[in-house]
């Protein structure tokens, strides 16, 4: 069993800059998904294990009310994610509206800075073997296109129209290949259920997904061996955006209407009928409360020197303090490599891992 903790924080402190200078307009964007959220019926039971809530909600952030279930600890938002909250968010109109927060003009950077760290990970986890990949909810193909860095032979699926577009055409432009596809949600799961790779990833999708069963049950009907997911956690900062309605609130709005717990995660563990290989926490709580004191400030005209202070005494020790939350198993992120149990591997597929 491997375990890892924490990564640094300085590519995100620059890539998410506009977290600190758009608040209003990113605000204003996650309360309008919120409330058309919050117009969808009301959820009965747990996203995740079915069981029937007996209480109403245990906080509110943003116009939304929360609830753990009180079997396994998972944090629902207490609306259903409809159809036709999913479709609005990220299928209409091609999925650009969505898209539009992933298409990133610095690809190759993101792609290395980013989603390299979670491709050798993966790596170093697996058993030494020629493993082959379906990236489900890819996305523009940052993870593909750091796996194929790496020669690992991946092929991602996605709803998105627009960001497999996206993707496809950097990574023809970068490596002459376009190893993204797209399919109507019809076929998500059945592409799943039938695919010859030995490892299913999922990076950042299980928390999207309108009915998650279908993903558990799809999986475990198919052939590979392995799930590679990364999921978000109730952390600090969700804590900190139950209290500062007035902050964009990065875990938990758009698409994010749930959020595991460690309990809850063992709970799906359960369902998926998998054993854990590998896990890598990290968040960024401390890089949330650092965003949220500058935007405070600001709004309340603040001096640069008074800014200076909070950015030498505390902004500059964000990886310190951080670490502790992770080894604590309280931070905003996971990463966790799973195995089907009592998998029977076919010698055939074995081979050796080229990268």
């Amino acid at each position: 069993m491997t375990n890892k903790y924490s990564k640094p924080s300085d590519f995100y402190l620059s890539a998410k800059a506009d977290y600190f200078s758009a608040n209003k307009e990113l605000l204003k964007k996650a309360v309008e998904i919120n409330s058309l959220y919050s117009a969808q019926p009301k959820r009965v039971c747990c996203k995740l294990c079915q069981t029937t809530f007996s209480k109403n909600r245990d906080f509110s952030s943003h116009g939304v009310d929360y609830v753990f279930c009180e079997k396994c600890s998972h944090l629902n938002g207490i609306y259903e994610d409809t159809k036709a909250f999913v479709k609005s968010l990220y299928i209409s109109d091609s999925g650009k509206g969505y898209a539009s927060n992933y298409l990133d003009k610095s690809f190759e950077k993101r792609a290395i800075e980013v989603y390299l760290p979670k491709v050798d990970f993966l790596a170093s986890v697996l058993p030494t073997k020629r493993n082959k990949i379906l990236d489900v909810g890819c996305g523009s193909g940052y993870f593909a296109y750091a796996a194929l860095l790496r020669n690992l032979e991946i092929t991602g699926l996605d709803v998105s129209k627009t960001m497999v577009e996206f993707g496809n055409s950097q990574i023809q432009r970068i490596l002459g290949s376009s190893p993204l596809n797209f399919t109507e949600e019809e076929g998500f799961f059945e592409t799943i259920k039938n695919t010859d790779a030995d490892v299913v990833s999922a990076i950042g999708v299980i928390e999207h997904l309108r009915e998650p069963e279908k993903f558990f049950k799809a999986f475990n009907e198919s052939n590979a061996q392995y799930l590679y997911y990364l999921v978000p956690m109730f952390s600090l900062s969700a804590a900190l955006e139950t209290v500062s309605n007035d902050v964009y609130p990065r875990l938990l709005s758009g698409g994010h209407t749930h959020l595991f717990t460690e309990r809850s995660i063992a709970e799906m563990h359960k369902i998926i009928k998998v054993s854990p290989i590998g896990t890598w926490r990290f968040g960024t709580d401390f890089l949330d409360l650092y965003r949220h004191l500058i935007v405070k400030m600001k709004a309340n005209n603040v001096s640069q020197k008074m800014t200076d202070f909070i950015t030498s005494g505390f902004g500059e020790r964000i990886d310190e303090l951080q670490n502790i939350l992770d080894l604590n198993h309280f931070c905003s992120e996971i990463h966790v490599v799973v195995e089907k149990i009592n998998f029977v591997q076919n010698p055939e597929t074995i081979a050796p891992l080229m990268y």
